[in-house]
């Protein structure tokens, strides 16, 4: 078995480290897999592979791209998908609505009473699609929380005063448009969001697995969801959800999966020693 991180964001989306300061980070914990799965954008996936080119490191295509189901944002988790241009095309649109929505809710937070604007909140992005966690960290340096929990939790929460939702694509579109991408479409840390009736409409629309693994998962999530793609022919994923927060440290090389080196997750992964595209069967992750 491999020892694997699926779930890690860099500063190609509101993660704090460059994917190359993800990899070295992920060589220095012993992983041997890692996927740069970074919100609504694959710009750091070259990074990380140019990065780990001459080392034993695999890196797999990735994304964790937002959408709706039953009119609540859900988080789909795109790995091993072959068609770039396909993806860069749906995730260019999550960009301009990511955009829209940032200016939204800094029009919310500036009628609270706060003083902060939208190229406050584009030097805090930079190249990255601007996500709340940006927002969050304006908020954090102009002294008006202490921390990123606390101006979620008092204003970006989905029931803070300054949340506006996104009107994202539907799920099944989006695990269709992954498909045609040549991709694995998994539905990112479920945890106590999703019942299994819920589960099983997903799977019926095509949801090719579970994150059975990740920081926010108790043992006894992990052992549900694992249980469940076995006994339902689902692919089997998980990582820490990396973004390079102290507590996210904790969890960095700590939580992994162990991957089948058979696993059609490694489809489309490259070996960083070679640089070189590998293929592998297409057979579950077990």
């Amino acid at each position: 078995m491999l020892k694997a991180d699926l779930h890690i964001h860099t500063t190609a989306s509101d993660g704090k480290l460059t994917p190359a300061q993800v990899v070295s980070q992920a060589l220095e914990t012993d992983l041997d897999i890692i996927a740069i799965t970074d919100h609504d954008t694959i710009a750091g996936i070259d990074e990380a592979r140019a990065a780990a080119d001459g080392t034993r490191l695999r890196v797999i295509t990735g994304v964790e791209i937002s959408t709706l189901y039953q009119d609540r944002e859900c988080h789909l988790l795109a790995y091993a998908f072959r068609d770039t241009a396909l993806m860069k095309r749906l995730l260019s649109d999550q960009k301009q609505k990511r955009v829209r929505r940032a200016r939204i809710i800094i029009e919310k937070l500036n009628v609270m009473g706060f003083d902060l604007t939208y190229d406050d909140v584009l030097g805090e992005a930079g190249r990255a699609p601007i996500g709340r966690p940006h927002i969050a960290r304006v908020m954090i340096r102009k002294g008006y929380a202490a921390d990123t929990q606390e101006v979620f939790l008092r204003y970006l929460s989905n029931e803070a005063g300054a949340y506006y939702k996104i009107d994202y694509p539907d799920v099944a579109d989006v695990i269709e448009s992954v498909h045609q991408a040549g991709g694995i479409a998994i539905l990112a840390h479920p945890g106590n969001s999703y019942n299994f009736i819920e589960i099983k409409e997903l799977k019926d629309s095509g949801l090719d697995g579970l994150e059975c693994y990740h920081s926010s998962h108790t043992e006894a999530h992990k052992r549900r969801y694992l249980t469940y793609c076995q006994s339902h022919g689902l692919v089997a994923t998980g990582g820490s959800d990396f973004h390079g927060t102290v507590q996210d440290y904790f969890h960095f090389g700590v939580l992994h999966i162990p991957l089948d080196p058979d696993s059609p997750l490694l489809d489309n992964a490259e070996f960083g020693k070679s640089g070189q595209q590998e293929t592998y069967s297409k057979t579950l992750c077990k």
